[in-house]
């Protein structure tokens, strides 16, 4: 069993922000029982203070994952895609020897969310409050390679501020 220590300590805390593994897989990992974790946690200050560091770190991180995939929603992005379709060889004599026939790369625009938009337009999340906003939203720009996305964004904002009342 694991004593503890202060690299013990870190290792714990590293294992919990990166957010692999449950408070069961990683006592296996540090040689801990669970029961000890959580007597640790109970009684010293500085184990308890290193989880709740890597336990906001972690959800920060969260955040910033979900920020950047909600501005991927909004703006579109570009996705590639990559194909490879392999024969055997016919210049070998090994039977299992692979040759490329073909790769094929595919690019494609990935068109912006109506809901990720609507969403953003009504108001959204306030990240600080764990609930909608009740403010108006201030107003943002989204450029768009599309006529038509345009359109859509352009009827979907009437239709929100006919909603609201605006």
């Amino acid at each position: 069993m694991g004593k503890f220590s202060q690299s013990l300590v870190e290792k714990v805390a590293a294992l919990i922000e990166e957010d692999n593994y449950t408070i069961t897989e990683i006592c296996r990992i540090v040689s801990i029982s669970r029961k000890v974790f959580y007597e640790w946690k109970a009684t010293k200050s500085s184990f308890a203070e290193a989880l709740q560091q890597a336990e906001e770190a972690r959800e920060e991180k969260l955040r910033q994952r979900a920020r950047q995939s909600m501005r991927q929603k909004l703006e579109g992005y570009r996705q590639v895609e990559t194909k490879t379709t392999y024969v055997a060889s016919k210049d070998s004599d090994d039977p299992y020897s692979l040759v490329v026939k073909e790769y094929v790369v595919k690019e494609k625009y990935c068109v912006p969310e109506t809901s990720a938009i609507v969403y953003s337009l009504s108001g959204g999340y306030n990240e600080s409050k764990g609930r909608k906003q009740a403010q108006a939203p201030s107003p943002f720009m989204i450029t768009v390679d599309s006529e038509k996305t345009k359109r859509d964004l352009e009827r979907l904002q009437r239709n929100l501020s006919e909603k609201k009342g605006l």
